[in-house]
């Protein structure tokens, strides 16, 4: 009995050690650079131009025409996007809510994967404003 007890106590504090993480540290990024978060990512959930921009109560809601692609999910998205959504701009800082406009092509993150087939519905993780060309 004693000899269980001893095992699952060094169980537990071998959980607890190998468990462990900063807390200033996302999970699995420990080394990972910062400058990836400047550029969006080949794969998005939708890529495309900003055809719809309403504002309302300090949220955004964007439709977003997608441009033909293998590396995004979606050929059109309605996209709900928070104050609290991280918008990068095309030369990698952050940028406002206010300055998202009508035309401009951006890369979408939605949290979830969104909902749907061809057209998405969700709400924005990340945004990065793409160059026009």
């Amino acid at each position: 009995m004693k000899q269980q007890i001893i095992l699952a106590f060094c169980f537990l504090i071998t959980l607890g050690i190998t468990g462990c993480q900063t807390s200033t540290a996302r999970v699995g990024t420990a080394n990972a650079p910062t400058a990836n978060n400047k550029m969006a990512p080949q794969r998005v959930d939708i890529r495309g131009s900003i055809i719809m921009s309403r504002y309302d109560q300090g949220q955004v809601i964007l439709e977003v025409e997608g441009f033909p692609s293998q590396y995004s999910r979606f050929d059109r998205a309605y996209v709900l996007v928070l104050p609290t959504t991280q918008i990068v701009g095309p030369d990698g800082q952050s940028i406002s809510l206010s300055e998202l406009r009508q035309g401009q092509n951006v890369a979408i993150q939605l949290r979830g994967g969104g909902q749907g087939n061809l057209v998405g519905l969700g709400v924005a993780r990340q945004v990065w404003v793409e160059e026009t060309n």
